[in-house]
């Protein structure tokens, strides 16, 4: 009641709707332009508030296109499973080097960040990738990219500000490690779990460039891949003589729909806890 007693909060609660409109406008506008005809397009300038003819060409030309279902399943599969392996080879790492008597915790620590600085490049990588047996297969997306040493390091600092006090006390009543990793620590550590969650999803979904250099089977392509292909292919053959394809804006609305959509979907389960597990993850050295 204070609040909205003070003569700035109808001011500050304007800026803000005008700046949380700003940036939903962007989605919405794609989203009229993908179901609308390209004369409404093209006489709107590209800005349209309300849609005035109603098409859905674009939408059954991305579904009737080859490979695109199975890509989406593969993308579906690597999301999922890349990130729960993610999460879990993290929390292991981030909890043995949280444990202040590990032996040598420092040493071990500056050769884990050693490894955000070095890599052995593209080359040796793909040598030891095909070394492996994992070329064209979807796993090649998953296990080389299982952990990422900047998020390891942030939930190792979110168990490091957990009171030392509570886990030494687990372990007088009885408490395994495997039992405080699992019943006292995973449920303490739930804001940043949800903030990498989002991370490696996010990084699993827009999975591009490793699809391309690693399998060159059309059915293990991911949805981004086969989508630029549908693209170029697309504005390739856009002639006069072709009225059945649909109009290159369309496409490029319909296809940032189809793919934002089920991150959108996610985003909101999670970004409560977006800002506390990283302010909380990084404070802690």
């Amino acid at each position: 009641m204070r609040r909205k007693k003070n003569p700035g909060y109808p001011v500050l609660l304007f800026f803000l709707t005008i700046i949380c409109a700003s940036m939903v406008y962007p989605f919405i506008n794609l989203f009229f332009i993908s179901i609308s005809g390209i004369s409404e397009v093209m006489a709107s300038w590209g800005l349209m508030l309300y849609p005035k003819s109603l098409t859905f060409f674009a939408y059954r030309y991305l579904i009737q296109y080859p490979y695109l279902g199975i890509s989406y399943v593969n993308t579906v599969f690597i999301t999922i499973m890349g990130t729960f392996l993610a999460l879990v080879m993290s929390t292991l790492g981030a909890y043995v080097l949280a444990r202040r008597d590990l032996p040598g915790r420092r040493l071990i620590t500056t050769f884990v960040i050693l490894t955000m600085f070095i890599s052995g490049g593209l080359i040796p990588t793909y040598l030891n990738v095909r070394s492996l047996k994992l070329l064209n297969t979807l796993w090649v997306l998953i296990l080389p990219v299982m952990i990422s040493t900047w998020n390891m390091l942030l939930l190792r600092n979110f168990i490091m500000a957990i009171p030392v006090e509570l886990t030494e006390a687990s372990r007088i009543d009885g408490c395994g490690e495997l039992r405080l990793l699992v019943q006292i620590i995973i449920p303490l550590s739930l804001p940043i779990l949800a903030t990498l969650a989002l991370i490696y999803g996010v990084s699993r979904w827009n999975e591009y460039s490793s699809v391309i250099i690693y399998n060159t089977r059309q059915n293990l392509q991911t949805v981004q891949v086969i989508i630029r292909r549908m693209y170029q292919l697309a504005l390739a053959e856009m002639t006069d003589d072709l009225a059945d394809l649909p109009p290159m804006e369309t496409i490029r609305a319909a296809t940032v729909i189809f793919t934002t959509i089920p991150i959108l979907c996610v985003y909101p389960f999670l970004q409560k806890y977006f800002a506390q597990g990283i302010m909380v993850g990084s404070l802690k050295g």
